[in-house]
């Protein structure tokens, strides 16, 4: 058969704690072509510890830890980058409760900055030199995914780089 092959998983374990494990059963489907598309294995950052096997930044609780599992003061991880490419719909909000309360924990905040709040983001990031993409930006984005699949009869056609998102950006502001 050319196809592909599923097991049927089960969740074991308490709540929020909770991994899928194949149950033996398989489910064949046939199909001329597949593409995996599942997962996300995380980048490291300079100074971070990182896994790079498990593509995650290694943590306990959310708090960020070195090679010898000791942790790094004011670093956390929550999602994917603190667990890798797994859970079930509802998985990170768990998890980004459990990173919080660590924070709380720690003494609440990370520094002694002066807390900005939303005005403050755009300016904090153009100053470390980073683009800051805002919300109508990222409509124009999704306006051109969609434009760009409807001229081949489909839904919509990403961009598979942030270099093209970009130069949407700068073509429209041309």
């Amino acid at each position: 058969m050319e196809g592909v092959a599923f097991e049927r998983n089960r969740l074991s374990g308490p709540p929020f704690e909770q991994a899928a494990r194949g149950t033996g059963e398989l489910v064949e489907l046939a199909a001329g072509l597949v593409f995996r598309s599942i997962g996300y294995k995380g980048v490291a950052m300079a100074g971070v510890p990182f896994d790079a096997r498990q593509g995650v930044f290694p943590s306990r609780d959310g708090r960020i830890t070195d090679e010898q599992g000791t942790v790094v003061p004011r670093l956390y991880a929550c999602g994917w980058i603190k667990r890798g490419p797994t859970g079930i719909i509802g998985t990170n909000k768990p998890c980004s409760v459990a990173t919080v309360a660590s924070v709380i924990a720690d003494g609440g905040a990370l520094d002694d900055t002066p807390r900005l709040g939303a005005e403050g983001l755009p300016a904090l990031m153009g100053a470390a030199g980073r683009r800051v993409v805002s919300y109508e930006d990222w409509i124009a984005i999704d306006q051109a995914e969609m434009s760009r699949g409807a001229a081949k009869e489909k839904p919509r056609e990403k961009f598979t780089s942030v270099e093209q998102m970009l130069e949407v950006l700068d073509t429209a502001r041309r």
